[in-house]
């Protein structure tokens, strides 16, 4: 009658209520000599009762309490209002402290990334497309323009103006290219995740990651391209070890983000995510040609 519990046959209720109702009767039945013992035995009674309900509570607590069933919303909005209390948490220092920290501390930025929206990363995309574009065409043309000599075509000498439209139009390709460069590689990624190895982060946090891979990349990009004095055989090692650093520093990222799947798993993922990623950007480039 208190706890709504079917009870087994010859089986006493262990509600609190129902202790104490028992005990007050066998008090009034059993007179004042045996009361000190009753006592005892209600206090005894009492908190076995106690002990019980709470087990039993907790029992029930623990089928029922848990949100394991929570819907995508709700899903969306806890992981919203936790990157805004880690954002808040973060030390202000603006995107030049991120760009810094995965400069000087790559995998250790790449593992921990900065809260990058979504404009942000498409800019580091642009940014890499087009110096990275900019110093495949000063090893294509044999070597480096130089100051001097961009400062005289700027003038009007040494090729003139046309020599500024095309490395202003490679510029432009570039950052087409980079953007273009940025869905492929994170979409590829993203889909071999979703279906391969089973990993149901949404697509723009899955992002972070990649693109916080690319930003040593895009340093040594301008880097080069700004030191355009060098011999285009220097300059073509300088690109091949930037694209080193981003193999690796994907690797780590995947490596993180695919935290359940065994390395060898991930090791070979990125290597058909490359694999793809290169066939398709061969056959851009050849059709282009």
């Amino acid at each position: 009658m208190y706890c709504g519990r079917e009870l087994a046959k010859g089986e006493q209720c262990t509600c609190p209520q129902s202790v104490m109702r028992r005990n007050g009767n066998a008090k009034s039945a059993s007179g004042a000599g045996k009361s000190e013992a009753n006592n005892k035995q209600n206090t005894q009674n009492t908190q076995n009762a106690r002990n019980t309900q709470y087990t039993q509570n907790q029992g029930t607590s623990y089928k029922t309490g848990y949100a394991g069933k929570d819907s995508p919303f709700e899903r969306a909005r806890d992981r919203y209002k936790a990157k805004r209390a880690a954002r808040g948490a973060r030390p202000r220092g603006g995107t030049w402290r991120d760009i810094w920290s995965a400069v000087i501390s790559p995998v250790e930025t790449v593992t921990n990334p900065p809260n990058l929206g979504i404009a942000a990363m498409l800019i580091i995309a642009a940014v890499m497309g087009a110096f990275l574009w900019l110093g495949a065409y000063f090893v294509l043309i044999g070597g480096g323009v130089g100051p001097f000599r961009l400062a005289a075509a700027m003038m009007g000498f040494g090729g003139g103006y046309p020599l500024i439209a095309r490395i202003g139009l490679t510029l432009l390709s570039g950052m087409v290219a980079g953007v273009i460069m940025f869905f492929l590689y994170t979409g590829i990624f993203y889909l071999i995740g979703r279906f391969i190895i089973r990993v149901r982060t949404p697509y723009w946090q899955f992002c972070v990651r990649l693109v916080t891979a690319w930003i040593p990349f895009t340093v040594i990009c301008i880097i080069g391209a700004l030191l355009s004095l060098l011999s285009p055989l220097t300059l073509a090692a300088l690109i091949l070890c930037g694209a080193a650093i981003t193999a690796a520093l994907t690797y780590v990222a995947l490596k993180t983000e695919w935290y359940s799947a065994p390395p060898s798993k991930v090791l070979l993922s990125m290597l058909l995510g490359y694999f793809l990623f290169l066939s398709i950007m061969l056959r851009l480039i050849l059709t282009i040609n």
